[in-house]
């Protein structure tokens, strides 16, 4: 039940960093480290306040701002410590597409089950650093024999 469905700390996110695709890649691993790291506090630095998210497996609607994100990462993360101190999730097949102010990074990650987890990151530019603006989860069985 991995939500997440790459390590740099938030300020390694700053304008300073290089390139905007650099940027949006230190940030991206910056989320990952966090989410695998088990880390909720962590992982809410990189959301931005106004963020929207799909999260099937925690509801059926659309997620609508920060705190109600970070409390199903909260969740996540209560329900997962007790079987594992820390997750090894690999994006897998990242392609990023950058415009302006806002990126879009899409992966996929595999399980041993060969369930499929797919998740799109929309990062928005701000002032200072890349925040995640949506987020979506979606994971897709292997076929049935």
């Amino acid at each position: 039940m991995v939500l997440l469905c790459l390590a740099a700390a938030p300020s390694a996110v700053m304008a300073e960093s290089g390139s905007p695709e650099a940027e949006v890649r230190a940030a991206m691993s910056g989320f990952m480290d966090a989410l695998n790291a088990l880390d909720a506090d962590r992982m809410a630095t990189f959301f931005a306040p106004d963020i929207t998210a799909f999260v099937p497996l925690a509801q059926a609607e659309r997620v609508e701002g920060k705190d109600a994100v970070v409390r199903i990462f909260r969740a996540f993360v209560e329900r997962t410590r007790p079987t594992a101190s820390r997750l090894s999730l690999a994006p897998e097949d990242l392609k990023l597409e950058l415009s302006g102010s806002l990126a879009v990074v899409t992966f996929n990650i595999r399980d041993a089950a060969g369930l499929v987890r797919r998740r799109t990151f929309v990062w928005r530019r701000t002032e200072d650093r890349w925040l995640i603006s949506h987020f979506h989860a979606s994971d897709l069985a292997p076929p049935r024999p």
